[in-house]
């Protein structure tokens, strides 16, 4: 792709793993002046097609991963978009709602990590999978991989490319990762604003702050809490979409697999720009590895893949879910956040995520309820 293409993915290589946000204070660290590191972010979205996110950690929000599968409910997207916004309220940390090629829904929640699933069994013959993990792992593909990418070399990030990544390994703290971290309703807020907007200046985002909360904090405080609590809540950043003109798989696969060691096979595998995320359960060693590829190689790439991962301590593949990413059959919802009370008084049944009194997540996920939910909004 060039010198231009390079130049940009090497200033987010140095950043992929970086514990600092927003470019006024990314540009002290890296010491690159701040216009340099909005440019590449701006360009790499607009001129490439890379939208580059925060990598906000949920295990250090003391939130997991649920996967759960329902079948046999005869449920229809929506045709009022407008429907998702009153699902999302009425259902505890929602991350994603997808259906399947064959009809099934896929749901993933972020959970509270020392949150249990409950009332499975009173609505058993709906739930096809469930499964718990307590961390992701999101995509920093390398700098010589996305290149490829760019330049559609698809047959060759196939093939060459899957090695090349499981060669490489990002040094990860497994303590940093399985631990949760201190944060309040404005740490959320800002890592709200955050999270798609890596290039936000400090002043802009204390703007922002304030036009989100109706507040009047200074930028000395919101860097303080920046300092003191949010860079404690991410993981650098990472690749989150690429533009649809790259033409990726409209059916997502994620690959379930059970591996010695988790967090390491998963700090391999998302250097691979076809790899979304990695998510694991450091009890069970159960790895689930979500993959988009374009059509003609999405297949290949998944036997590769699954091929590749016995040389790395794991086991036969446990499941493969295939789901529809293209609307109206996905829905993507947001990092959880408390409710403004305003807001939650208007809507009957409102789950209130997190309880600012206790600093805790105060919801639990019923399935029994989820299945109710769905039922309700998007019978046929």
């Amino acid at each position: 792709m060039g010198s231009d293409f390079i130049a940009r993915a090497n200033i987010l290589k140095r950043i992929y793993v970086e514990n600092t946000v927003t470019s006024t204070r990314l540009s002290r660290v890296i010491e690159v002046d701040y216009r340099k590191i909005v440019s590449a972010f701006n360009v790499l979205r607009d001129r490439y097609g890379v939208s580059v996110w925060v990598d906000v950690l949920q295990s250090r929000l003391g939130l997991g991963l649920v996967l759960l599968l329902l079948k046999g409910l005869r449920l229809r997207p929506p045709k009022d978009p407008t429907i998702w916004s009153e699902i999302a309220v009425k259902l505890p940390y929602p991350r994603s709602i997808a259906w399947t090629p064959t009809g099934e829904l896929q749901l993933v929640f972020q959970s509270p990590l020392r949150t249990d699933v409950i009332n499975v069994e009173d609505v058993k013959e709906y739930v096809a999978f469930a499964q718990k993990f307590d961390f992701v792992l999101r995509s920093k593909p390398l700098v010589e991989l996305l290149d490829m990418f760019i330049e559609l070399r698809f047959g060759e990030l196939t093939e060459r490319g899957l090695d090349i990544a499981m060669e490489h390994s990002y040094r990860i703290d497994k303590e940093y990762i399985l631990s949760s971290g201190k944060f309040d309703g404005l740490d959320l807020a800002i890592l709200n604003i955050l999270e798609p907007h890596p290039e936000v200046t400090l002043r802009k985002l204390t703007q922002e702050v304030n036009n989100t909360l109706n507040r009047d904090y200074s930028m000395t405080s919101i860097e303080y809490h920046l300092d003191k609590h949010v860079e404690n809540m991410i993981l650098g950043y990472r690749v989150a979409n690429y533009a649809q003109s790259y033409k990726l798989s409209e059916t997502v696969s994620i690959i379930i697999l059970s591996c010695r060691n988790p967090l390491e096979f998963c700090s391999r595998v998302i250097s691979h720009p076809f790899i979304i995320s990695c998510v694991g359960d450091s009890r069970t060693s159960i790895v689930a590895t979500n993959i988009c590829a374009p059509s003609g190689y999405q297949g290949s790439f998944i036997l590769r893949f699954i091929e590749k991962s016995r040389s790395y301590s794991c086991g036969e593949t446990l499941a493969n879910i295939q789901y529809l990413a293209i609307p109206p059959y996905i829905m993507v919802f947001a990092v959880p956040r408390p409710w403004p009370k305003e807001y939650v008084r208007e809507i009957d049944e409102a789950k209130v995520e997190y309880d600012p009194r206790s600093r805790s997540w105060s919801a639990t996920i019923d399935v029994k309820e989820v299945v109710g939910v769905l039922t309700n909004y998007l019978s046929s």
